[in-house]
């Protein structure tokens, strides 16, 4: 009986993987262009944002708040928020780039946000490994301890894509939120520690500032970079537990709206 069973179920997951690869080629087309002109686009975003609060911050004080380099300072507080930032934004918009391919009964919303994550993993990889490879040329590390950077990382993209997928649903349901959200959102910079330190902020803006995931994400990304920074106010169940319950609730949503996602945004 299992053997009957197991040759439509191995030709239904070899279908899926061909079209979630075709979407991924289908994304990097799209996305990047077939020059590699269009790839350098997904790394200046962070360097130049590194370069300009390196050269901001360091004319008006003399050290940065940990270390001695702003410029690793920053991009390892930057880095940490662009891989949720840019996931989150690259997942909530995965089903309407690719609403076309919808009308295919063997395509589904599942399909464009699984290819739109490993199209993200992929390129984050890339840009953190010049990023980081870059900077290490010009401001040695001391020490790089690799499970706390790549435990941070797993849980920002794992929240970016949660939130990115809850999205879908709701900028397909509502429009007037996408612009609230646009809004909302911006702040999410300046209050996740990009360029301050947790630590260092009064009670009691300490503690509401800590129910910011991430702050614990950029936190314990920092501290894989810094071997003295304990960054002690890290809640780890706190904020894997989120991690989870997005990814877990955002893709629930997908699920339930499924119909309503293949029709035509009003």
């Amino acid at each position: 009986m299992s053997q009957l069973y197991s040759v439509p179920l191995h030709k239904s997951l070899k279908r899926q993987f061909a079209i979630v690869f075709a979407l991924i080629v289908r994304e990097m087309t799209t996305r990047y262009g077939n020059k590699f002109g269009g790839y350098m686009w997904a790394i200046l975003d962070p360097v130049l944002t590194i370069a300009i609060l390196t050269a901001v911050f360091s004319a008006v004080a003399h050290i940065p708040p940990l270390g001695r380099s702003f410029t690793l300072f920053f991009a390892t507080g930057y880095a940490a928020f662009y891989l949720y930032r840019s996931t989150s934004d690259q997942v909530s918009s995965a089903v309407e780039a690719n609403r076309a391919l919808l009308n295919y009964p063997v395509v589904g919303p599942y399909d464009a946000i699984i290819g739109r994550i490993v199209l993200q993993v992929a390129t984050l990889f890339m840009v953190n490994l010049l990023l980081f490879g870059s900077l290490w040329c010009m401001v040695p590390f001391e020490k790089i301890d690799l499970e706390p950077i790549l435990l941070a990382s797993v849980i920002a993209i794992t929240l970016g894509a949660g939130v990115g997928a809850s999205n879908i649903v709701w900028f397909h349901l509502n429009s007037t939120y996408q612009q609230i959200w646009g809004i909302i959102n911006r702040p999410a910079f300046i209050v996740s520690g990009v360029f301050f330190l947790p630590d260092t902020v009064p009670h009691p803006f300490r503690e509401i500032l800590l129910w910011n995931p991430l702050v614990h994400i950029i936190g314990l990304f920092r501290s894989g970079f810094y071997p003295t920074y304990r960054a002690s106010y890290v809640n780890m169940p706190y904020v894997v537990g989120l991690a989870i319950f997005s990814i877990v609730f955002g893709l629930f949503l997908v699920w339930l709206f499924d119909a309503k996602l293949r029709e035509p945004k009003k």
